[in-house]
């Protein structure tokens, strides 16, 4: 009996064997036999629907769009080259001189999987502020995707509005009026080498919700790109006085300025610190502040100067 089991054991052991060797042969010529050139494949667009716009550099100069426009092939690489042709959708608004493509087809190459061509608009043909849509649709014939989405690209392309500073961070200085931390406030500006000297962020803050005096200090330096950014970098703002001791503050904030309306507009975004701590004064009492961790200044450039305003708009935070 016992010589039975171990005969049946060899045989079933040795079928196991056989069947993995199999399994391991068929494996194996799954990857290195050449593609088949009669399996079936469809071939549609990557990422078929996707917006963009323009930008702008340092200098105020127009930042092209430019986008791969690639298709994939949804199979097994194929053992020749597979060339799809695009054709422009009539339902496309952009103008034929606001952009090129570099082809008008698109090759994969035998034992690829996919190819692309470029798209690159011609931004200063383009209105300001508009939404265009360029619309392709891919021919493959019998291989075009049955999902007809796949066979049809919509980019929406945008010439973002954008007026340049004329005598660069000059064109920025004077009186600003507006909402900054909460309060109606003046914010004064001066030229100081490359960058905007600023007076009078965070005062009606620090004085009314905060109950600190401002006794030295008050300005901090503002880099302005010319390309609608502005940075503070982190740096001393000014000096309080609360139950008789002095506390230092800083600043460090980022935005944005816009020049395309009847005076110049900043949106900064900051908080204050003490003196080498992490968090700001917004984070760290975000709660009694509606939840908002950061400070925001919106304000518009002004010929005229006047006092600073104060009203109070924040219950003043008792400590």
């Amino acid at each position: 009996m016992k010589k039975i089991f171990k005969i049946l054991f060899v045989l079933i052991a040795a079928g196991a064997f056989l069947t993995s060797c199999e399994m391991k042969e068929v494996g194996f010529d799954a990857i290195t036999n050449p593609p088949d050139a009669s399996a079936g494949y469809y071939l549609q667009f990557i990422n078929a629907s996707q917006s963009f716009e323009t930008g702008v550099t340092e200098a105020g100069a127009l930042v092209e769009i430019e986008k791969p426009i690639a298709v994939v092939l949804m199979g097994m690489p194929q053992t020749e080259p597979i060339t799809v042709n695009l054709t422009v959708d009539p339902s496309t608004t952009i103008a034929a001189d606001m952009y090129t493509l570099s082809a008008t087809s698109i090759t994969i190459p035998a034992g690829s999987t996919s190819g692309s061509v470029t798209l690159t608009t011609v931004a200063e043909n383009m209105p300001v502020g508009q939404t265009l849509k360029l619309v392709l649709t891919l021919s493959a014939g019998e291989h075009n995707s049955p999902n007809a989405a796949g066979t049809k690209l919509t980019y929406n392309l945008k010439r973002i509005e954008f007026c340049p500073l004329v005598n660069g961070v000059a064109d920025m200085v004077g009186s600003w009026s507006g909402d900054d931390a909460y309060y109606p406030s003046i914010i004064t500006t001066v030229v100081e080498g490359t960058t905007l000297k600023a007076a009078g962020f965070g005062v009606g803050f620090i004085n009314d919700f905060w109950g600190e005096a401002v006794i030295a200090g008050g300005t901090c330096l503002i880099t302005v790109t010319g390309n609608g950014f502005v940075d503070i970098p982190r740096q001393y703002l000014f000096t309080t006085t609360y139950g008789g001791s002095p506390y230092r503050y800083e600043i460090k904030g980022s935005g944005k300025w816009t020049n395309c309306g009847a005076s110049p507009t900043m949106l900064i975004t900051y908080d204050i610190y003490y003196e080498g701590e992490a968090d700001g004064l917004a984070k760290q009492y975000a709660g009694y502040l509606g939840g908002i961790p950061y400070l925001t200044a919106d304000i518009t450039l002004s010929s005229k100067k006047s006092a600073h305003v104060t009203v109070n708009k924040l219950t003043p935070f008792k400590r």
